[in-house]
């Protein structure tokens, strides 16, 4: 009865207490201590998976107070279950203490693999997968492992996991739609305090699901007008918050015109959607650089394909196409948020493809904003068009670096599906800042490459370039990345500007997914 008392004081140490925003002693007390089964409490906890051989259960520091203050029922129902501890696996006990009303066991894999430095995906995806489960049984206030000392990865995972996408279904009266409360859980044992960590990886997870519901959102719902509003309103909401200034710009076709952005022009010119360029400028007083980096996102709100019309099968998932576009604005909300010492602008050409009476045709020739003629052979390959006149004006910021994040041609989708995304650049040193940005976030990339062989293939015999190639044996996803008027290439002189160049591309299905705007280097 001592070590009982004993491990159950130690535990409500590692709770929050009353006042603090984030460490709780009280609040926890007030979730989980004397409660019943009734009440919504919850606790998710990790193990490691068993090495061949072993009959042992390895928990976090956590879990194994847990167990130890459950007087081994959790090791033992785990036993029970015959869950190894891979990543995946999960136990849910109920009532195993009146303190404890459910607690989410979650499979983390191998300990050496699960406590990597700066990787964390088995951390984010077992906390999302626990708090999930924990939601779906009542819980309404959990509590997330981080004695992994993996505290921004639980409470991203955790966030993402209880991400979805039900806003324009009629709620069941029944239905309890209380918020879930978060709230990082250690052992007590004089680690690091989580509070800081845990609060960017809610920000970090916040923008991520952001951009998830900017995606989601039917393409009637997310036109470029209501592109532009929703990004006003989030920026809005930070005035006066953050640290640093933020601007918001939304230029209209009027603007387009003035600044000759044939390309953008003419993928809009078949939709009755006016077609809108917006800007957002966030920059620190103490960033480390007075030149920005420059975030560019593909925002088609809807891709049909134009005159090149795509199939009808899987057509509505289109509306994803402006996932680029969401991720960036997503990814300045996070920067303001956290008033990161950084200076930079997003870049969202906005605009539907669709094939009206005054959509540009194959064959028809347009004009980027830096006079680079190209020959439309094909208008469902809209996206670099697009682009390219957001690019130009890109380097008129003189930038340190531009980033375009898009979803960009099926064709990346055949060479690398939804496991990771294509990275293109000619410069080595990005390559680097891209790499180290997606193995710390745990989305993958992988370096596309940009021959000179790839150049030739997109030469026109009307225009300086063509925005298609007719076979699809031709490196089609490296060929598109050369399809821009507006940025450097390893076979053309370079523009009026210093900048280094790079591409995010994914599906379209990865990047509804949420994939691309973790690993934004910043």
């Amino acid at each position: 009865m001592m070590l009982q008392t004993q491990v159950r004081r130690a535990f409500l140490r590692t709770l929050p207490t009353a006042g603090k925003a984030i460490h709780p002693i009280r609040y926890a007390r007030r979730s989980f201590s004397h409660v019943t089964p009734e009440h919504k409490g919850g606790v998710v906890v990790g193990f490691y998976e068993k090495e061949s051989g072993s009959i042992d259960i390895k928990f976090t520091p956590a879990g194994s107070l847990l167990d130890q203050f459950t007087n081994g029922h959790v090791s033992h129902s785990i036993a029970l279950s015959g869950k190894r501890g891979k990543l995946g696996d999960s136990v849910v006990l109920f009532a195993s203490h009146p303190d404890f009303p459910r607690i989410a066991v979650v499979g983390l894999g191998k300990e050496a693999e699960a406590n990597k430095h700066g990787v964390g995906e088995a951390v984010r995806s077992a906390s999302g997968s626990g708090a999930k489960i924990l939601r779906a049984n009542g819980a309404r206030t959990i509590a997330v492992d981080c004695s992994h000392q993996q505290p921004l990865a639980a409470a991203e995972g955790a966030s993402l996991g209880l991400f979805k996408f039900d806003q324009l279904k009629k709620r069941d009266k029944n239905e309890d739609s209380t918020p879930v409360k978060l709230l990082p859980f250690t052992a007590g044992d004089g680690t690091a305090d989580p509070q800081h960590q845990w609060h960017t990886g809610t920000v970090m997870a916040e923008a991520q699901n952001i951009a998830r519901t900017l995606a989601e959102l039917p393409a009637n719902l997310m036109t470029p007008s209501i592109f532009v509003d929703r990004a006003k309103e989030l920026m809005d909401s930070l005035q006066g918050k953050s640290k640093g200034s933020i601007e918001v710009a939304v230029r209209d076709s009027a603007w387009m015109r003035a600044r000759r952005m044939g390309c953008l022009l003419g993928v809009a010119q078949g939709s009755k959607e006016e077609p809108k360029f917006l800007e957002l400028h966030y920059k620190h007083p103490d960033a480390s650089s007075e030149a920005p980096l420059v975030l560019v996102g593909k925002g088609v709100t809807f891709d049909s394909g134009g005159i090149s019309i795509k199939p009808s099968s899987h057509m509505g998932m289109m509306k994803g196409d402006m996932s680029g576009a969401a991720s960036v604005v997503a990814a300045v909300h996070a920067l303001a948020s956290m008033s990161a010492p950084v200076h930079v602008i997003a870049l969202t050409p906005l605009t539907e493809n669709m094939p009206g009476g005054g959509a540009t045709r194959p064959g028809d020739v347009l004009v980027a904003s830096n006079g680079t003629s190209v020959e439309v052979d094909n208008t469902d390959a809209e996206g670099r068009l697009i682009l390219a006149d957001a690019l130009v004006y890109a380097q008129e910021f003189k930038p340190h670096t531009i980033v375009d994040v898009a979803t960009l041609t099926g064709a990346i989708d055949v060479a690398l599906g939804t496991a990771a995304m294509g990275a293109f650049t000619p410069d080595d040193a990005l390559w680097y800042e891209m790499e180290a940005a997606s193995k710390q976030s745990g989305e993958r990339a992988w370096r596309m490459p940009l021959l000179p062989e790839y150049r030739k293939q997109i030469n026109s015999k009307v225009a300086d370039i063509i925005n298609s190639t007719p076979t699809r044996s031709t490196g089609l996803a490296s060929t598109s990345a050369g399809t821009l008027p507006g940025r450097r290439t390893p076979t053309r002189a370079p523009p009026p500007s210093s900048s280094r160049w790079g591409r995010m591309a994914s599906s379209w299905l990865a990047a509804q997914q949420g994939s691309s705007q973790r690993a934004i280097p910043t």
